[in-house]
């Protein structure tokens, strides 16, 4: 329950930040911290024997969350360091999370309802999921704009392909995992390499020798961090069901 707890608190975090333009910043901390408690004294009412688990699951995704804003605000001197701070905190967050599953499974007893497991995975692999994609981009060196456009948006386009496509591919690629369809997930995984093609070799000519092929490398960074998140959400999905 631990697991599932804190991915639900982070993604509804992290899709509350979807706001964050049309509303003030103070604004927007005291929401998270309505939804924090939220989860908190819900946990405590529901599980009494693992109370604690809500308010552990709300600090994660409070870090989180203040990380973030803290690289979004950050000035320019400032601005690597705290870069760099948040694309290793996406890691630390993997690595929190399946410490967690262990503790579920070995140690820890309440089970989550398959509902809400599903419910969870599936907005974690939404604007959780394109924030981790892009801080792998980052950890990659590649550098992208403040609204953590991903790899398939067009620059000066209404469409935000990266961000519409990449949730859509992450939850098929989940449940087709849980299902054991590995043949429909390689074909999904060529198909997009073959519809990318024709634009990154276009892409190609159009660059000097010197920054020739990093849309080919953002490609293959964004998309194999993308495809694991998806993997590892259908992974954790068998192990907790």
């Amino acid at each position: 329950m631990l697991t599932v707890l804190t991915i639900l608190t982070v993604a509804v975090a992290d899709l509350l930040r979807l706001a964050q333009p049309r509303i003030a910043v103070q604004t927007m901390r005291y929401i998270q911290l309505v939804w924090w408690l939220v989860v908190t004294i819900a946990v405590v009412i529901w599980l009494r024997p693992e109370a604690w688990a809500g308010a552990v699951a709300a600090v994660i995704a409070a870090a989180w969350y203040f990380l973030a804003e803290r690289m979004d605000r950050a000035p320019g001197p400032e601005k690597s360091a705290v870069t760099g701070l948040y694309a290793w905190s996406a890691v630390g967050l993997v690595v929190v999370i399946a410490g967690f599953a262990w503790l579920d499974i070995t140690l820890l007893y309440t089970v989550a309802p398959t509902g809400l497991l599903w419910l969870a995975l599936a907005l974690f692999l939404t604007q959780s999921g394109n924030r981790m994609t892009r801080a792998i981009l980052l950890l990659s060196g590649r550098e992208l704009g403040a609204d953590g456009t991903a790899d398939g948006a067009v620059p000066g386009s209404r469409l935000k392909g990266g961000r519409v496509i990449g949730p859509l591919e992450r939850i098929f690629i989940m449940v087709l995992t849980v299902v054991g369809a590995y043949h429909v997930v390689a074909a999904l995984m060529a198909a997009k390499g073959i519809v990318r093609f024709p634009e990154i070799s276009a892409e190609a000519r159009r660059e000097d020798t010197a920054t020739a092929g990093t849309k080919a490398e953002e490609f293959l960074v964004g998309s194999l961090a993308s495809w694991g998140l998806a993997g590892g959400a259908g992974l954790l999905a068998t192990v907790l069901l």
